[in-house]
Formats: C-alpha cells, sequence, structure tokens
C-alpha cells in the first residue's frame, strides 16, 4: 500500500475520529429482549444521569489502525483532559511525535511534527468538516458519553424533534420523527428539505442516533448521517475495561464514508486514570510555520 506524510487536514480528520472514539459504553448483549417504552426524555435524562464524570483524565496508551482505499497507518496516541477546560491529544509514530492537538473551549491548536507547521483556529474547520455545529462542549459531552445533539439552538430546544424507540435490544434516540424523515427524504422534495434547513437555520440535513444500553443507559453506537452532503459516521464500542468502578471501551470500531472520503480506524484503548492535575502541555517550536 502507498505511504504518505500525514498532512494537516488527514490529522483534524484523525482528531475527529479519536474523539468519537472516546466515548464509554458498557458490555455487549448477546440476546435481545422486549424492551419496556420509555420516553424520550425519560431516555435522555437516563443517559444524563449515567454519564462519565470526571475532574481529569488520562488515557495513555491509544494503538490505532487508519486505513483508507489506499493507504494503511498504524500509530499510537495519547488523549488527557481537565473537565470544562481542555482536551488534549498527543499522536506518535514509532516513538516519534506526529502531531499534538489541543483544544479548549474557545480554539483549535495543532503541531504537526511532520511537516514542522502548527494550526491555530477555532471550531469552523471541523464545523465544516462534519457540516455539524461543533464546539467543545461537545466534544466533551462525547468524551463524558453524556447526550449530545448535533444543532445548537439558542432557546435550549436542541433535543425539541428527538424521538425515542427499540431497536435489537438497544434503546435509540433519533433526531428527527420517521413520518418527518421519510416527507423529508422523499425524491422530488427538495423544497422541502430547503424549508426545514432554513427554519432550523442550518446548511446541512443532518440525522443523529444514539444507541444506548437498557441497562446501563450507556451509550453503544454513534451514527451521524448526513443526508445533504451524503456522508456517515459510525462509532462501535466493544471489551469494556473499569475505570476506578466506571466502565470505558476496550476498542472501537470507526467508519467516516462520504463521497471523498472512505476512511476507518481501529482502536484500542488502555491505561487510563482519573488525575485532576491534568496540566497544558503545548509548545510550538520556532521556526514551525503558521498554516491554514
Amino acid at each position: 500500500m502507498k505511504k504518505s506524510i500525514i498532512n494537516t487536514q488527514q490529522l483534524l480528520i484523525l482528531l475527529v475520529l479519536l474523539v468519537f472514539a472516546s466515548c464509554k459504553t458498557t458490555k455487549t448483549i448477546t440476546s435481545f429482549e422486549k424492551l419496556k417504552p420509555i420516553s424520550t426524555n425519560r431516555l435522555i435524562k437516563n443517559v444524563e444521569e449515567n454519564s462519565f464524570e470526571y475532574e481529569g483524565l488520562d488515557i495513555k496508551r491509544i494503538a490505532c489502525v487508519y486505513e483508507t482505499p489506499d493507504n494503511k497507518t498504524s500509530f499510537r496516541a495519547t488523549l488527557s483532559s481537565k473537565i470544562d477546560d481542555h482536551i488534549q491529544v498527543t499522536i506518535s509514530k514509532l516513538n516519534l511525535p506526529v502531531a499534538r492537538i489541543l483544544l479548549t473551549p474557545d480554539s483549535v491548536k495543532m503541531i504537526n511534527y511532520l511537516q514542522k507547521d502548527y494550526f491555530l483556529g477555532d471550531y469552523s474547520y471541523m464545523e465544516k468538516m462534519l457540516g455539524a455545529a461543533v464546539d467543545f462542549q461537545v466534544v466533551q459531552s462525547i468524551l463524558t458519553n453524556d447526550v449530545f445533539s448535533y444543532r445548537k439552538d439558542e432557546k435550549d430546544k436542541d433535543f425539541k424533534e428527538f424521538v425515542s424507540y427499540a431497536d435489537s435490544g438497544l434503546y435509540v434516540l433519533q433526531s428527527l420523527k420517521n413520518r418527518k424523515l421519510e416527507k423529508i427524504s422523499r425524491k422530488g422534495k427538495d423544497d422541502k428539505v430547503d424549508r426545514y434547513l432554513k427554519k432550523l437555520d442550518e446548511e446541512s440535513f443532518i440525522v443523529q442516533y444514539l444507541y444506548v444500553d437498557p441497562k446501563s443507559f450507556k451509550v453503544r453506537k454513534i451514527v451521524m448521517d448526513d443526508v445533504t452532503e451524503g456522508r456517515k459516521v459510525t462509532v462501535n464500542f466493544d471489551n469494556f475495561t473499569a475505570v476506578e468502578k466506571q466502565l470505558y471501551p476496550g476498542s472501537i470500531d470507526i467508519h467516516l464514508k462520504s463521497l471523498e472520503n472512505d476512511l476507518k480506524m481501529k482502536i484500542k484503548l488502555s491505561k487510563f486514570s482519573l488525575d485532576p492535575d491534568q496540566t497544558i502541555n503545548f509548545k510550538i517550536p520556532e521556526k514551525y510555520k503558521l498554516t491554514n
């Protein structure tokens, strides 16, 4: 397979995949059972009450295999986070640093050690890449396994359109009612899509699915389906380990598919710790150039 130097865009895509990978869930269900009905509001509340709690989090060993139709590469990463303050990811290969990425509530920063450049910006790049509203709070919600909505409603009605149902032994939170989804998605109804997006003040028609374990109310699967742009992110979790009486996945499979990209990543995580004294370690070398 071809080998190439990872550029800034690829590293930011890797960041998105790593962020989606850093979700907590619970043990795999091997048999399906009939689930009792539960309201959407109650399901959301149960997930919120069972979200991962920490002041400081360290994941010291993250082994990744990143694959495209033309490339396959492996690397290692570490992740550290202080609640409401920062999330930092360090990527390395053969014990050499490849990149360091720092997220704060108002900024996205990255050092690319391979190309000797750095990126300073906000969340608009990630929003453009995903076609949905992304900020520090959304990323942190994913990291703590809390419910999140791709929408950012100023009237605090992010979950207004959500519905819940059971599927294959799991509860599902879906960001749009099936009747409205079918109506909007029907061929020849582009005007309905445009009107719906205008009403929400959004550019892309995205349907979000959160699959929830019915016993522990932990998220086991995330799907973000961008119907407008023809791209989808799917995240599955397995092999769970205890982190001070809380559970974190030991392996994650991620698939990001679009008209331009078909990216897959397999991730294995280990060496977790909850340490409240997290400090930022992000220093840009003097001779590195700023990139867009």
